[in-house]
């Protein structure tokens, strides 16, 4: 039995666009069929420059028996035509499966409308991929698997039952890293030496546009952190990284295993700086360990500010305050490590003076870079369904869903108009002179790449 799962070619996003990162579901994926004796390929077209001719030359040539695909909501067009091809090209008996968020969410849907499709992985994919191909090699049902969507006799979509989430993630095997061309990825000013992984997975709290926490239950599972640092020092060893992003929803949930993972890092001695998206609140708590996660090797961590009201923060049910929103900043900034700050724009109750008084607040807490994003009703989120329920869906091109493209109007201003105001957020925030100079001159050297790729993005476009 061959399996083939693909990362499909696609565009990069504007304003990170030297940004390449691994597919790490598919490598989770890739590596936990392969430990179970199960032949696996993983082609990542993005990060290998393929075009659709390219992925078409491949799969031609790899034969395989089952073709899967991922990935976002922004990504899902893109994600189908790989099935498509798939079954043009390989023919009717090849067996083609999405799974991700969108696709779990959207099931159903999915495969009513393409008949190019035949299952779909709902949540977690590694069991459920695995017992879905044993179950195809052996000619036993595949109803009888956990966690699928799919066809039965009369054509109407099938739910398989739920399956349970994995209760350890350290007893999976190591993604299939040697899989992918891991020379090819990158992370805006760091060229090659970066890289991402991700250390835990979920999310407990209760976001309204988070289609992760639905994914994933609103459960948060972590790796240990022998497993973290041994990941970590793979990367550095094997593959010659020296930099690494972690992808986790909420890195910081747990002080103990904060502090695990930056003592078992001293104690290797292992040289390599890494990043974080943590919540606000729980860096208000842990100041105290910043220093010793600095040491460690921390210099970067994105923070959801999103807002510039507790009123808005209650909204969306972030479950923070702007006052431990500057606690965190100040905190980190006192121990000079590069703060990336998200907001959101676009909120149903925003105006042009609310939302330029995000970039305001964006300039008051002295981030180093922040990130200004429509927000986007995700399928499965409580903020889409209130979206379908109250007519405010202006956009249903999955491809705009990208955190780049206003997809709703808000009580005051046109979509066009939000989008407007994005730009202008981005501009003012980055083309201030005293902020480029600072930036330029500044003696940390993260710090001084970050800013001068900024400004080459904002001025140039490239």
């Amino acid at each position: 039995m061959r399996v083939v799962l693909v990362d499909p070619p696609k565009p990069r996003w504007w304003l990170l666009a030297d940004t390449v990162m691994p597919p790490v579901g598919l490598a989770y994926i890739a590596g936990f069929l392969r430990s179970k004796g199960i032949w696996v390929r993983v082609l990542d077209c993005t990060a290998l420059r393929w075009d659709w001719h390219h992925l078409a030359r491949a799969l031609e040539r790899l034969q395989p028996d089952v073709v899967g695909v991922g990935g976002p909501t922004c990504y899902a067009k893109r994600a189908l035509r790989v099935l498509e091809m798939a079954k043009e090209l390989l023919g009717p008996d090849v067996l083609t499966v999405a799974g991700g968020p969108h696709f779990t969410i959207l099931a159903e849907e999915t495969l009513r409308e393409h008949d190019y499709v035949d299952v779909v992985v709902r949540g977690e994919g590694e069991l459920t991929a695995y017992e879905l191909v044993k179950a195809l090699e052996e000619g036993r049902p595949l109803r009888s698997v956990l966690g699928l969507a799919l066809r039965g006799p009369d054509g109407r979509v099938l739910f398989t039952g739920e399956r349970p989430l994995i209760k350890d993630l350290d007893s999976l095997p190591m993604p299939a890293w040697d899989l992918l061309p891991m020379d090819r990825y990158r992370l805006v000013a760091w060229g090659k030496r970066a890289t991402m992984l991700v250390s835990s997975r979920g999310c407990p709290f209760n976001c309204s546009f988070c289609s992760e926490r639905v994914f994933w239950r609103g459960v948060w599972r972590p790796h240990g952190p022998k497993r973290v640092v041994d990941e970590m020092e793979l990367m550095v060893v094997r593959y010659g990284k020296d930099l690494i992003w972690f992808g986790d929803d909420t890195f910081n949930l747990d002080r103990r295993r904060n502090m695990a993972i930056c003592r078992e890092l001293l104690e290797r001695g292992l040289d390599v700086a890494w990043g974080v998206e943590a919540r606000a609140d729980l860096l208000a708590r842990d100041k105290d360990l910043i220093g010793l996660m600095k040491e460690a090797g921390l210099f970067w961590v994105l923070v959801g500010v999103e807002g510039a009201s507790d009123a808005e923060l209650r909204r969306y049910g972030k479950g923070i305050t702007l006052r431990q929103v500057r606690e965190a900043i100040r905190a980190l900034k006192d121990h000079d490590i590069i703060v990336q700050a998200m907001f959101i724009i676009g909120e149903r109750k925003d105006t042009k003076a609310s939302i330029l008084a995000k970039e305001r607040l964006a300039e008051e807490l002295d981030v180093d870079f922040a990130i200004f994003t429509p927000l986007t009703p995700f399928p499965g989120t409580p903020l889409y369904e209130q979206a379908v329920r109250e007519g405010w869906l202006e956009v249903r091109d999955w491809s705009k869903y990208d955190l780049a493209h206003a997809i709703m109007p808000t009580e005051t201003l046109s979509r066009r108009e939000v989008q407007a105001l994005m730009v202008a957020c981005y501009r003012r925030f980055f083309l201030r002179p005293g902020k480029i100079l600072r930036g330029l001159l500044s003696r940390n050297p993260y710090r001084r790449a970050v800013n001068t790729y900024f400004l080459r993005r904002m001025v140039f476009g490239r």
